[in-house]
């Protein structure tokens, strides 16, 4: 004989079992409706460059010296880049500065007529060692933010036409070139080593304008007699403050 109290438990069971299973059966109204057409286009970091002519995306041939001996320096006080931020570009947070070189060596032992007081025939193949012989000796970054002296790191008030003036507002080591390898001279060795950082971003209007010297060390040796140095200046604009 099956207990009747363990009989009801089995009824309400079954009974509470149909109930849930029943309660899924129901159907319910939805109505769903779209947004379309939606658009994230990215924006435009533009500069562009000019040194005599109409701005562009790159110029070509701004600094040139020939016949250099060792000592002599190339002031370059006419010669100059010119930078602006397009119209159309986004906002920037800041500017950087660098290089790139390689060396043409013509030097050529077979040939008998070759330059045999040319000790190193193959300073194209180490160009940093003639990088460190081209010695900045003058270097200005000027726009509405002032005049930067990146061989100081000083922001000045002014500019008398061919070097920063006036006042110092401000020191920043990230303007300024590092001696890299120690040497006591401020090279194209060291700007490509350690650019200079976090200039002022350049705007739409003023300008920015870049100006520097060159010096051929006096100590530079027979090796780059007849050589060419071939340098490449890169300007950067930067949208973020972490890059």
């Amino acid at each position: 004989m099956i207990n009747k109290t363990i009989l009801g438990s089995i009824l309400v069971i079954s009974l509470v079992s149909i109930m849930l299973a029943g309660s899924y059966t129901g159907a319910f109204f939805m109505d769903v409706e779209t947004s379309e057409d939606n658009s994230f286009s990215s924006g435009l970091l533009d500069m562009k460059i000019k040194d005599d002519g109409v701005w562009s995306h790159g110029v070509t041939g701004t600094w040139t010296a020939t016949d250099m001996k060792p000592g002599d320096e190339e002031n370059f006080y006419a010669e100059f880049i010119d930078l602006m931020r397009t119209l159309e570009s986004i906002d920037a947070d800041h500017t950087e500065i660098t290089c790139d070189y390689s060396v043409e060596d013509t030097c050529d032992p077979s040939d008998p007529d070759y330059l045999e007081s040319d000790t190193d025939c193959d300073t194209d193949d180490t160009p940093d060692e003639m990088a460190k012989e081209m010695i900045i000796t003058r270097c200005v970054f000027k726009g509405n933010f002032g005049c930067i002296d990146c061989l100081t790191g000083k922001r000045h008030a002014g500019y008398n036409g061919t070097h920063c003036a006036g006042s110092v507002s401000e020191t920043n080591p990230d303007w300024k070139i590092k001696d890299t390898d120690g040497d006591g001279k401020q090279t194209f060795y060291d700007l490509k080593e350690q650019e200079i950082d976090n200039l002022p971003p350049v705007i739409n209007n003023p300008d920015s304008v870049f100006q520097m010297s060159v010096k051929f060390d006096e100590d530079a040796g027979n090796d780059f007699q007849g050589d060419t140095f071939n340098l490449t200046m890169k300007f950067i604009l930067n949208q973020d403050s972490s890059q």
